[in-house]
């Protein structure tokens, strides 16, 4: 499927926030939130306060390498970038777009959805914005779950782990 993906056919990448742009050092992150509600309420109320050191220092995560370079050949090819990000509540957003920015790239816009399931549906949305098809648009995201519900609309589809055959297949 990857030999597929010619970038210079794609109009809009959307990614992934956690575990795919921000990879979590805490892997028990959400675990803990799920079971402590004073962790839960910490962790929102800190990244509200902090948005500029949350992901760098409180809930440290590193960026990824490759996403970096899929990141900087999607602005060469003039690609419109977006963050779908899954959350219960949005209240960390502007932490999710200061560590974007730091790392990334600040032509990334962060979206948020209620859930896994409504970021099919923000992709449509997006898609009338761009008045592209879903096969113009390439999707990266952790969960195998979710790239597999992706692919099944006719969207592409790539985990973090395949980004750098996706690369090179582009270079």
């Amino acid at each position: 499927m990857l030999k597929k993906i010619n970038l210079d056919n794609i109009k809009v990448v959307i990614f992934d926030f956690d575990d795919t742009l921000a990879i979590h050092k805490n892997s028990r992150y959400r675990k803990e939130m799920r079971e402590n509600e004073e962790k839960f309420l910490n962790f929102y109320k800190n990244a509200y306060l902090n948005p500029d050191i949350f992901y760098d220092e409180m809930e440290p995560c590193t960026a990824s390498e490759q996403l970096q370079k899929l990141v900087r050949l999607c602005e060469k090819k003039n690609i419109k970038m977006y963050c779908i990000s899954g959350m219960k509540i949005a209240i960390h957003i502007k932490a999710k777009e200061s560590f974007l920015c730091k790392h990334y790239s600040n032509n990334i816009e962060v979206i948020s959805t209620g859930s896994q399931a409504l970021k099919c549906k923000a992709i449509k949305i997006i898609k009338r914005i761009h008045n592209c098809d879903l096969d113009e648009m390439l999707f990266v995201d952790d969960m195998k779950e979710n790239v597999k519900r992706f692919k099944s609309i006719g969207i592409y589809g790539v985990l973090p782990r395949d980004v750098e055959k996706l690369i090179d297949l582009n270079s």
